[in-house]
């Protein structure tokens, strides 16, 4: 090799702008390279520093607010992605404080979840309602109004009322509700009859409400049974009754019926308020309607072995005597009060005896030991135009009423109305929606019933 040779051979050739033919390939290569690198990259999960593990705490992204958690906080676990697109690359847990680079390179990007360990995350109950919701309005069509509050669990209580006007079956079944007696009737669960409605002997409630309260309890108050208050609505307005009814008072008849036939098929226990010791045209109207309640729906086994009669779902009853005076609390009247509900109701199949009484509890001194063939029933005072105080020794001279305080007797109904055993409703467990669905039915099936059409004709 000459010396030009190796002259032209150690001189440096310049460089062409632009590089290369193959400079822009390789540009291409490296970026592909590098979005590739990233999106292969797997997602950190952010945990506490194993200081930390036994008394727990939040953590973050900045080393700042990991060295200021409590350790009272509940655990949470940030779960965070280098891109925006998920990838499945295997997860790294780091169990130390987090590397600048991985702050800084992740402090702006958003966690895709967070995942708490403390059990707050659980399905939770519906907020408690104010006031009841309408299920049968003023027309006695059904509304889906109610299905919002209902869960999908079978833990669930319901308690329908029955009972004339002005009987005070609203304020009771408010009471039973968790209204206290000092409460302003307006901030009751089911309105009573305010002043004018009174004045003007009108009843208040319409159709039929339902509100359920926080341990699952639904309650159903009803528009009075055979009110004239309705029946003068309708005479006075009026309003164009149904072809299947002859007469207006027809009308109110079967209406009422109708009621009382639905909450003996969907009701665990069913309240029978009454004002004065007895309306028996009141014991004749629950005959008829027990008669016309419409029957349990079966299973296939069930109706194949021609027991029908033996699986029809009966509901129970208690019979609440509303606005009594003290001699209503003693014991000869108390006693023929029991006789005269257990000889009128003798041939019933409605579940009346042995579940709650005013011997219970010593609520009434001098009362005979309660027995399971005594029906149920349950005395109320007259609350009205009445300040209600707790029984108390340090008065010094107490007023004689000759029975407890308003207070006390509710506190007495709820504890026994409660621990009343539940009966399942049909041959299937029920959840909440599912009875709401059952309910719905069942009214259309009492409306539209051959035996009620039948009664119905009867009466024209």
């Amino acid at each position: 090799m000459s010396d030009q040779d190796r002259g032209d051979r150690g001189r440096r050739r310049p460089r062409r702008r632009g590089g290369g033919p193959n400079t822009g390939n390789r540009k291409i290569d490296r970026e592909t390279y590098e979005a590739e690198y990233q999106s292969s990259k797997p997602t950190i999960i952010l945990a506490k520093p194993a200081a930390l593990d036994s008394g727990g705490g939040v953590l973050s992204t900045s080393p700042s607010s990991t060295s200021s958690a409590k350790p009272d906080k509940p655990v949470v676990m940030a779960i965070r992605s280098r891109d925006e697109s998920f990838t499945s690359g295997s997860p790294s847990v780091s169990t130390g404080e987090p590397t600048p680079s991985q702050v800084s390179s992740s402090s702006h990007r958003t966690p895709v979840g967070l995942v708490q360990t403390d059990g707050s995350n659980r399905l939770s109950a519906p907020p408690e309602m104010n006031q009841g919701v309408k299920i049968v309005d003023e027309s006695h069509q059904w509304s889906d109004a109610g299905m919002e509050v209902l869960l999908d669990q079978t833990d669930f209580f319901v308690v329908g009322v029955l009972g004339l006007q002005g009987s005070g079956k609203s304020t009771i079944l408010s009471l039973l509700a968790g209204n206290n007696p000092s409460d302003n009737i307006r901030q009751y669960i089911f309105p009573p009859q305010s002043k004018e409605s009174k004045e003007l002997s009108e009843h208040q409630t319409t159709g039929i409400n339902m509100y359920v309260t926080g341990e699952r309890t639904i309650f159903l108050d009803t528009q009075p049974i055979m009110s004239p208050s309705v029946l003068d609505k309708i005479i006075r307005q009026e309003k164009k009754i149904p072809p299947e009814y002859s007469t207006a008072e027809n009308c109110v008849e079967m209406q009422s019926l109708h009621q009382a036939a639905f909450l003996m098929s969907v009701c665990h226990i069913i309240l029978v308020v009454q004002d004065w010791f007895t309306d028996i045209n009141l014991i004749r109207f629950l005959q008829t309607a027990e008669m016309l309640k419409p029957s349990t729906p079966s299973s296939s086994h069930d109706s194949s072995s021609g027991s029908e009669e033996t699986n029809d779902y009966y509901p129970r009853v208690v019979f609440v005597q509303n606005k009594c005076t003290r001699d209503h609390f003693s014991r000869e009247t108390h006693k023929a009060m029991l006789s005269t509900f257990s000889k009128m109701l003798d041939t019933s199949k409605l579940k009346l005896k042995g579940e709650v009484s005013m011997a219970r509890g010593n609520l009434v001194s001098g009362l005979p030991k309660h027995h399971q063939s005594d029906v149920n029933l349950y005395l109320f005072p007259n609350m009205e135009n009445k300040k209600d105080s707790q029984d108390t020794i340090l008065t010094l001279l107490p007023e004689y009423r000759g029975y407890p305080s308003v207070t006390t007797l509710v506190n007495g109904l709820r504890k026994q109305v409660y621990s009343m055993p539940k009966d399942t409703l049909t041959h299937t467990t029920l959840s909440e929606k599912n009875w709401f669905h059952y309910a719905a039915r069942t009214w259309e099936a009492v409306k539209k019933s051959q035996l009620v059409a039948e009664y119905n004709r009867l009466l024209h």
